[in-house]
């Protein structure tokens, strides 16, 4: 056997096993997931990102678009070796072993995050399952009301909002306001690191994707297709990805509270109006009347944004690559212990827990 594993065929299948022994350990305590997310796997999150964050693009979508090639090229480098029994077995070996490497990053830069212990307990924002109608309408109008201030302060430019900087700059804004919020709740680890918009957007907004964390090369990527107001929040979420909140509910709230936190008009707008797009929603469900008296009150301009939103996802809504990775997404966070991808709902649970403290306070 030896013959047909080259020297880095070796190290990368000793590391994959002892890194899936660690994913045991990490999934069975809590504890121990929480003491490898912020520690082992805090380091290998910073060199990934290290690694892409000169370069103005994409290395993710990069690698995305030249697969068909790699793909091939490993195909032929095969079949030519087919000849040469060995030399064609330790190709495979070769490229198990990359493989193997892949599974190695994912353990540590997400895996073990599914099995950390929950925002609720980090934050002591209280979790409650049952939710009265006017508990929702309460937190509702709270956003609505932090939403019509900030919307107030903000033009539309045509038919919506215009960021008023480049990408590059919100990921400083918002790198600044993780230091904000991590200095009230200490959840996380926080670098210097940047957000990547995909070129081809077009593409992710018919998987019906707004942004993606690519965990083997580090990088937090949002789709720009969408309307401005969502990029804040999109880059917020995923880079609570990037620093380890692996859990879809979960992000979704730290962006909340990220865009908040920020001394930024337009980030906190992003983060009160995606706010309320779920609690908007949830409401609808319990109670219509409150949710209608809720929309009254409700910006033209935060108005004008949603229609914005509405008409990019009316536009991909009937692709069928969307439906197909719904299926995979649902699978994948069932996989990691959620439950799938109704999770992503949960954030009202949190959201309300978090008003409630507020006013306590």
């Amino acid at each position: 056997m030896k013959k047909y594993l080259s020297g880095f065929a070796r190290v990368s299948f000793i590391i994959t096993v002892v890194s899936a022994i660690i994913y045991a350990m990490a999934r069975a305590c809590a504890n121990v997931a929480d003491f490898l997310n912020g520690t082992l796997s805090v380091a290998i999150r910073f060199i990934l990102s290290s690694l892409s964050y000169p370069l103005p693009f994409s290395v993710f979508e990069l690698f995305v678009v030249l697969s068909p090639v790699i793909l091939i090229l490993t195909v032929v480098i095969l079949v030519r070796r087919a000849s040469d029994r060995v030399g064609m077995i330790k190709s495979v070996f070769s490229l198990l072993a990359v493989i193997a490497l892949v599974f190695t990053s994912y353990i540590f830069t997400l895996g073990i995050g599914y099995h950390t212990t929950s925002i609720s307990e980090k934050t002591g924002i209280e979790d409650d399952a049952d939710i009265a109608a006017e508990e929702l309408y309460f937190t509702v109008s709270e956003v609505i009301s932090e939403l019509n201030t900030h919307a107030s302060l903000i033009s539309l430019t045509g038919t919506e909002t215009v960021m008023p900087y480049s990408v590059d700059e919100m990921s400083a804004r918002l790198i600044e306001a993780y230091d904000v919020m991590n200095a009230k709740y200490s959840l996380l680890t926080n670098y210097t690191s940047r957000v990547k918009p995909v070129y081809f957007s077009t593409v992710m907004s018919d998987l019906g994707i707004s942004g993606i964390y690519s965990f083997f090369t580090g990088e937090a990527n949002v789709n720009v297709e969408y309307p401005d107001y969502c990029l804040p929040y999109t880059a917020a979420h995923e880079l609570a990805h990037q620093r380890g909140i692996a859990r879809e509910n979960e992000a979704n709230f730290v962006a909340f509270l990220v865009c908040i936190s920020s001394d930024d008009v337009y980030i906190r707008y992003s983060g009160y109006l995606n706010m309320y797009e779920y609690l908007a929603s949830a409401l609808y469900s319990t109670d219509q009347d409150l949710y209608r008296d809720t929309v009254k009150t409700l910006s033209p301009i935060a108005i004008a944004d949603m229609r914005a939103a509405s008409e990019v996802y009316d536009k991909h809504k009937d692709s069928p690559l969307g439906k197909i990775n719904d299926k995979l997404n649902d699978t994948y966070l069932k996989a990691n212990g959620t439950d799938g991808v109704i999770s992503y709902g949960y954030v009202v649970r949190l959201a309300v827990g978090y008003y409630q403290k507020l006013n306590e306070d």
